[in-house]
């Protein structure tokens, strides 16, 4: 999956200018997709120069003129091939797992504050992701696009609890080894 299916992904629901766009990052994309204001403004170009977005201008006062981007039937396409298209299993890429499978026990305490760090950060984006849910999803009434939607936040939900489950884990089993190295001095 690349950038570019996000941003007609975005478009597809709404027009929007890259600064809008980049509002979707910063809200309920940023929980599962990571990019950056200029990866977005780069990646809106690239589209725009294969024929897959169109933009229309729009004169401000006072400020430089913004684009308002939307899905030609050409994005319109790409978009259709590519959600018919089964993606492969993403990688897992966690430096952290890099620094315990390489540690040594010199870092022990260096591995147990950066333990309890995760475990916190993991701890408070379970709770956003309860928040959403009440806030956007507790209504039993949902359309299938809701529910579809929900879909996403009961991933993040379900791989919080998971990453909550295993940096407890890990928090202890280090912790434990902490105090034998401790006890034997």
């Amino acid at each position: 999956m690349s950038l570019k299916h996000v941003l007609l992904m975005v478009l597809k629901k709404q027009s929007a200018t890259g600064y809008g766009i980049t509002k979707w990052f910063d809200g309920p994309l940023g929980y599962f997709w990571d990019t950056s204001h200029q990866r977005v403004y780069r990646a809106l170009a690239k589209l725009h120069e294969d024929g897959w977005v169109r933009f229309d201008v729009v004169p401000q006062q006072g400020k430089p003129d913004k684009k308002v981007y939307e899905v030609t039937p050409l994005g319109e396409k790409a978009l259709n091939d590519w959600m018919l298209k089964p993606l492969p299993l993403p990688q897992v890429n966690e430096p952290y797992l890099v620094k315990l499978f390489s540690a040594d026990l010199r870092y022990i305490d260096a591995l147990i504050a950066e333990a309890r760090a995760r475990l916190a950060d993991h701890e408070a984006l379970l709770a956003d992701y309860q928040k959403v849910e009440q806030m956007y999803f507790a209504d039993s009434e949902q359309t299938p696009e809701q529910r579809i939607m929900y879909l996403t936040l009961k991933r993040g939900l379900i791989y919080e609890e998971g990453n909550i489950r295993w940096a407890s884990e890990a928090l202890a089993t280090l912790t434990k080894i902490d105090e034998e190295l401790k006890k034997n001095g």
